[in-house]
């Protein structure tokens, strides 16, 4: 009986087929558009903690700049230098913004305070790739 009714209940129909495909469609979209909104949280959480900060905390690269950063300040600018270098830039060049993470990776693991001084300018990045 069982096997009746599964054999009746599923039958080809063209209608079921275009539902299927649609729905397939806007799921994909619906993916595309977090993924697009989760690297804009993303970029935008590491610039304001990570670059800009505020008048009641500091941004986490002065901080280490400077010498007042915490162990665990440190960490988790490292943590948002890694993932930075993870995102696509709004606008610009690959190769360019590949280039400008990969000076400021190699001043943080080689913990030299002047070249990621040089290599997390603002201007010199937002110029080209905001």
């Amino acid at each position: 009986m069982f096997c009746t009714l599964f054999q009746t209940t599923i039958q080809y129909n063209p209608n079921n087929m275009k539902t299927v495909l649609k729905t397939l469609g806007i799921l994909a979209a619906l993916f595309s558009f977090a993924s697009i909104a989760s690297a804009h949280g993303a970029f935008e959480e590491i610039m304001k903690k990570g670059f800009k900060g505020s008048k009641e905390q500091p941004p986490l690269l002065k901080k280490v700049l400077d010498g007042s950063a915490t162990a665990e300040e440190k960490t988790k600018l490292g943590e948002y230098l890694k993932k930075l270098s993870t995102l696509k830039p709004e606008k610009g060049d690959a190769a360019s913004w590949k280039e400008k993470n990969d000076a400021i990776l190699a001043a943080w693991n080689k913990n030299d305070i002047n070249a990621l001084k040089e290599a997390t300018n603002c201007k010199a990045c937002h110029k080209v790739h905001k």
